[in-house]
């Protein structure tokens, strides 16, 4: 028996996972993080944990890119320079880098903390240090990409580099001038020169050294050369050599003032390396959850384990198709025995359990169905595996013992202790009390799990005793399950059947294996008849349950498939009245077009009479604008929205569909299957269920007709004349405003008066604008301004008419 401090996380493949894990880890900090994930015991933190999770894969998903988080490790650099120390240009260029990094971050999180509360409390540290950006410049004006120092860091560094510059441009040119010297020619081993201990030298042969003064610095391995620094070089070497030295000196300078900047807000730093580790080590448990296509679950501290759909996160990554399972074990269940064949999946199940608490308490999502639940264990043992320790001389039974022994030892004592009654320890016990003989291992088994079981543990067992699996099916608090084995295809099918036991079918996977088949039926006839029949009896409970399983499925298909339907129908329903909508007011759009290009042509006719002053061609063109108007408002009112039959009345207007003819009811239609209708001068006998009902527009006064005298007042304001028209559209729709505006223009035009003045009111300005916008364009209109103090102001617009 393991704790989880120890070899249970071992048992469980934890490591394996926390691994995987730092995998998506962008950073050596957050990977290290990631390797150490703390478990929390307090169901408060384990929400938040999950909490955090949520809200970094939203934040994921989101449109807005997340910064990078591959930052170094500066915690060394920074505690060298808190303590006095130098620290070299490309430790110094680490901690710029480390910096942008907490910059982008805090530049992010201002706005995504909206969608993120938890993570915005994470980060909240990085708001209070304001010094990043020019302690950031400091170091990057003075370094370069690649750690080295920048000639023109500072002015005296770069008189001194410059300096030395042109002391070694000087130096090429007398090195050139030697090896190309006739004195020279025939000492020289190669025409080249060198550098020895930072000085200038050139290649001279050994035996010829004496025939030039100067000093040797170095030999070369054969000992044939000799790197000689001729005498007349020294002075200017010499000062090469100071030069250097006030470069180096200079350097120096910069660097200890750039690392006092470090040293002295070293605290903050080390706090905002610790905030972009936990962003990272939370960014990876979100990329985690993306991975293995994870979800939040509800944590509980009852004991209620409900897991939809669960699968072992480790073999979604090595393997394409992993079988979900549902697993339940809620507070009502305390021991859960596990049944079936040998390679079906019992011990797969064991550890999922295992590791979904372990994950829990570490904020990780789970790979499960949204609606699952999972307790919060905050002691996890695991027996799984031969426990054999040949060191001890102990064998497998006596190994899986002596740690039951142990383990009981310590429940024992904390149930004297007095804890809580609410079940805070998972046991996982894999086929425990084997090795030994069967009837006693059985029966020592269902004493440990009732012992177990009173102390108030979670237990999840598997098994191929038949008495645990009589004791699972028949003792309150225990429940049964199985793992299930295809007889017709002789493998086992890694589903997991809730409230039944299992076979364990050696023989038929016996003899799949390939055991001689006359083996296997005499040993089928040395079975008990007891035993056989429990064994035909649990496969055929296994049949029951696959087939009742295909059922359920296929029923939950069908009705998702109904609903899929019901919802396509819908939808489709909609965008056909959408696609009617936008037809009637593609309709209403073009009407209004040809309307706009009749009042165009009307107005043309008016200026025509106004200039030849002949009355029939006045009344001419107020018969032909009058037909107009009423053929396209009937034309309009057919493009507007239908009335429901069951809002029509007597005297509505109606079309009758199919006729295409239309009409005003003589009589309502509810209660009736058929209708007179008035068709011109006669009446028709229509069926209600083929009316359509027309909305008409009308105005709100009686002058709705353009052959009507609109209302007229006399004013001393606007141009100076005294006769206009008045339309008050407030309160109107630009759209409905701007009808009735286009009528009073019409009118006006045709009766020759001179102005129309448009009461709008205030308001938003958006209906004052819409008109405006019009007039600008209107064949009618010659100018336009707003209203006098007396007539309105702004609120008022006067238009002339042409």
């Amino acid at each position: 028996m393991h704790d989880t401090a120890s070899s249970a996380s071992q048992v469980l493949e934890w490591p394996r996972l926390l691994d995987l894990l730092a995998q998506q880890a962008q950073s050596s900090l957050g990977a290290a993080r990631c390797r150490a994930l703390s478990l929390t015991e307090e169901l408060a933190v384990a929400h938040r944990r999950q909490q955090e999770t949520t809200e970094m894969v939203r934040l994921l998903q989101g449109d807005e890119p997340m910064p990078a988080l591959s930052f170094p490790d500066i915690r060394e650099s920074v505690v060298r320079a808190g303590k006095g120390g130098a620290l070299e240009a490309q430790d110094l260029k680490e901690c710029a880098v480390a910096l942008a990094h907490m910059e982008e971050l805090k530049q992010y999180m201002v706005q995504a903390h909206i969608d993120a509360q938890m993570l915005a409390q994470i980060v909240a540290p990085l708001h209070g240090i304001k010094w990043i950006r020019p302690v950031r410049s400091a170091i990057d004006a003075a370094i370069q990409q690649d750690g080295t120092i920048n000639e023109s860091a500072t002015p005296e560094l770069r008189r001194l580099t410059h300096h030395a510059q042109e002391l070694k441009q000087e130096m090429r040119e007398h090195l050139e001038q030697i090896l190309h010297s006739r004195r020279y020619e025939e000492v020289l081993q190669e025409s080249y020169f060198a550098q020895r201990e930072g000085r200038y030298v050139v290649p001279v042969k050994a035996d010829m050294r004496g025939r030039i003064p100067g000093i040797v610095h170095d030999v070369s391995a054969s000992g044939a050369t000799v790197f000689l620094e001729p005498r007349e070089l020294v002075e200017l070497n010499n000062s090469i050599k100071v030069a250097d030295l006030d470069v180096e000196r200079e350097v120096r300078r910069i660097l200890r003032e750039l690392t006092a900047l470090i040293a002295d807000k070293s605290d903050q730093i080390r706090q905002g390396i610790e905030v972009l580790t936990e962003f990272d080590c939370l960014r990876a448990k979100a990329e985690l959850s993306r991975k293995l296509r994870c979800n939040p679950v509800h944590v509980n501290e009852r004991g209620r384990v409900v897991l939809k759909e669960a699968r072992h996160p480790l073999l979604m990554v090595t393997q394409k198709q992993v079988v979900p399972n549902d697993i339940v074990a809620d507070e009502t269940i305390r021991v859960l025995v596990i049944s079936g064949p040998n390679t079906g999946g019992k011990t797969v199940t064991l550890k999922i359990v295992g590791l979904y608490a372990l994950m829990i308490r570490a904020g990780l999502h789970l790979p499960c169905a949204p609606e699952s639940e999972m307790a919060l264990f905050t002691q996890c043992y695991a027996d799984i595996g031969d426990a054999q320790d040949l060191s001890r001389s102990l064998s497998s039974f006596s190994a899986h013992m002596t740690q039951m022994v142990q383990f009981l030892s310590d429940a024992g004592k904390r149930a004297e202790a007095g804890e809580s009654v609410v079940p805070r320890s998972l046991v996982l016990l894999d086929e425990p009390v084997t090795s030994t003989d069967p009837p006693e291992g059985a029966a020592l088994a269902e004493a440990l799990l009732c012992r177990l079981a009173s102390l108030n543990m979670k237990v999840v067992a598997t098994t191929h005793y038949n008495q645990l699996k009589e004791l699972a099916q028949t003792m309150p608090g225990f429940a049964n399950a199985s793992v299930e084995f295809d007889v017709a295809r002789l493998a086992p099918t890694y589903r997991l059947f809730m409230g039944i036991p299992g076979g364990s079918s050696a023989l038929e996977i016996a003899g799949r294996l390939g055991m001689d088949e006359a083996i296997v039926n005499d040993a089928r006839r040395r079975l008990r008849h007891e035993d056989r029949r429990l064994e035909q009896l649990m496969a055929d409970l296994q049949q029951k349950q696959r087939q009742l399983t295909e059922d359920v499925e296929r029923a939950q298909r069908a009705r998702e498939e109904a609903e899929q339907s019901a919802t396509e129908a819908k939808a489709l329903q909609e965008k056909l009245e959408q696609a009617e909508q936008d037809a009637r007011k593609g309709i209403k759009k073009k009407l209004g077009e040809q309307f706009q290009r009749a009042r165009a042509e009307v107005q043309a006719t008016v200026d025509a009479v106004k200039r030849e002053q002949k009355l029939i061609k006045a009344k001419e063109a107020k018969q032909r604008l009058t037909e107009m108007e009423v053929q396209v408002r009937k034309e309009l009112a057919l493009a507007s929205e239908p009335i429901p039959i069951e809002r029509l009345n007597s005297g509505d207007l109606v079309e009758i569909a199919g006729l295409g003819m239309s009409g005003s009811l003589l009589e309502a239609p509810q209660g009736k299957k058929h209708v007179r209708v008035k068709v011109g001068e006669g009446e028709v006998l229509a069926t209600v269920a083929n009316l359509i009902g027309l909305a008409v527009e009308t105005s709100s006064t009686p002058s709705a007709s353009l052959t009507e005298r609109p209302h007229q007042f006399t004013t001393s304001g606007g141009f100076g004349l005294d006769e206009q028209t008045v339309v008050d559209v407030r309160g109107q729709t630009a759209d409905d405003a701007l009808d009735h505006v286009v009528r009073a223009l019409d009118r006006a035009a045709l009766t020759g008066e001179r102005f129309v003045r448009i009461i709008h009111g205030h308001g938003t300005g958006r209906l004052k604008v819409s008109l405006r916008e019009y007039l600008k364009d209107s064949p009618y209109v010659e100018e336009f301004h707003p209203g006098d103090r007396s007539e309105g102001g702004d609120g008022v617009t006067v238009a002339k008419i042409r």
